[in-house]
């Protein structure tokens, strides 16, 4: 279910006036929820990287999570409840945790034969 806010106008944001919103990707079952600009002179989704997004395709590839507060909006609406609201939280760096995870142990793995080459070359050097 894409769950968009209006089921007559799939891939539009609730509040067409507002510039930002976060929209969730299907193909990853909505784990890494992403900040799109809604653009309502073309009706258009704008990503951070430029491309554009028409209604259709993002009703197809996303879900609607709700509008992205600004600053302001979080601090009133945490200071009325006395609670953190409860947005999904921007990732660090935007990469998929599979990937986080790949790079992590490339990491590891390179630290490793980096370490083993130093030694050897102490060794030889003593020897």
């Amino acid at each position: 279910m894409n769950a968009w806010p209006d089921a007559a106008r799939p891939g539009e944001p609730a509040d067409t006036a507002r510039p930002w919103h976060w929209l969730a990707r299907l193909d990853d079952g909505g784990q890494a929820p992403v900040p799109l600009g809604w653009n309502p002179a073309v009706r258009q989704w704008l990503s951070w990287d430029g491309s554009a997004l028409a209604p259709a395709e993002a009703a197809r590839r996303f879900r609607y999570l709700g509008p992205a507060l600004t600053p302001a909006e979080v601090a009133a609406e945490a200071a009325q409840a006395e609670v953190m609201p409860s947005m999904p939280p921007m990732p660090v760096d935007m990469v998929p945790k599979r990937d986080a995870i790949r790079n992590h142990v490339l990491i590891f793995i390179g630290s490793v034969v980096a370490t083993l080459f130093v030694a050897e070359k102490i060794v030889q050097w003593r020897g």
